[in-house]
């Protein structure tokens, strides 16, 4: 469990806060994290991280405190960053070093990960692709089994048959208990995998909480023509997407990328105020 307590976090004193007055529950599950660029999602990812201590408030994970600096506790959590360096000749060089300070790390669930990406591990770091290092990288911190996994834009450089294997080791490789937390622009890429969300807009959570809640509270229908009586009308494709407040819990499946332009559109007021109900 992940409990975001008032975060407030500033990049000098005088600037102008990237995270203002945060809040949220976060449980165990795969949870997208969208916002426009500058809402602070990779700040949050780093306060989460224990990378940045937030000026006001704080952020307990499964009980401790991010800002911890005990190996042991700092060993649950891992940031996959978008451009992240990995010391070493290739990844298994890097994992064999690295992965001691991880005891969930799982030798056979890296090596069937490598497998699956197409890669052996000895490649080396320095003539491999942007889009092979990204997915070596994924291989190796998929493998970790930590209780909160962090992975910022995880499918950029990824090619086609990459996307497919990293939405197909998510679904294989998350434990139960597992939080695993994507901040992504690329909606669609995870989207049939995600439990839930958190969405930001200018330093603060507009909304987060599980699919289950959103589909208590909002429907989502396909039609050939926007519904004036709609909360909110999306043009995709030449149809359009419309969202009602749901008359049934999870009537429809709810659509991540129209709930996102939702509440940053002039009709997010209405949208927050179904949510809530």
């Amino acid at each position: 469990m992940i409990e975001l307590k008032n975060i407030t976090f500033s990049y000098g004193r005088k600037a102008t806060p990237a995270l203002d007055d945060v809040s949220a529950s976060i449980g165990s599950g795969l949870y997208l994290l969208a916002g426009e660029n500058g809402a602070g999602k990779t700040t949050l990812l780093h306060v989460m991280a224990g990378l940045a201590h937030p000026s006001k408030g704080e952020c307990v994970i499964n009980g401790v405190a991010s800002t911890s600096v005990n190996p042991e506790e700092l060993g649950h959590v891992f940031l996959l960053e978008e451009r992240m360096y990995f010391p070493g000749r290739n990844i298994r060089e890097f994992a064999a070093l690295h992965s001691q300070f991880y005891s969930s790390f799982t030798e056979e669930v890296f090596e069937q990960n490598l497998k699956e990406f197409g890669l052996t591990g000895n490649e080396l770091f320095s003539s491999m692709s942007l889009g092979n290092l990204k997915k070596s990288q994924l291989a190796y911190v998929l493998a970790l089994g930590v209780d909160v996994l962090m992975l910022d834009e995880p499918t950029n450089a990824l090619d086609i048959e990459g996307r497919i294997a990293l939405r197909k080791l998510i679904a294989t490789t998350m434990r139960p208990e597992q939080t695993v937390i994507v901040a992504t622009h690329n909606v669609t890429d995870l989207e049939t995998l995600f439990d839930g969300a958190l969405m930001m807009r200018a330093s603060r959570i507009e909304f987060a909480g599980t699919e289950e809640l959103v589909s208590s509270r909002i429907a989502f229908e396909m039609s050939a023509s926007p519904d004036p009586e709609a909360l909110y009308s999306e043009n995709q494709m030449g149809r359009y997407m419309n969202l009602y407040p749901a008359l049934e819990p999870g009537e429809t499946r709810v659509d991540w990328r129209a709930l996102y332009s939702a509440l940053h559109s002039d009709r997010s007021y209405e949208i927050i105020s179904q949510l809530r109900k």
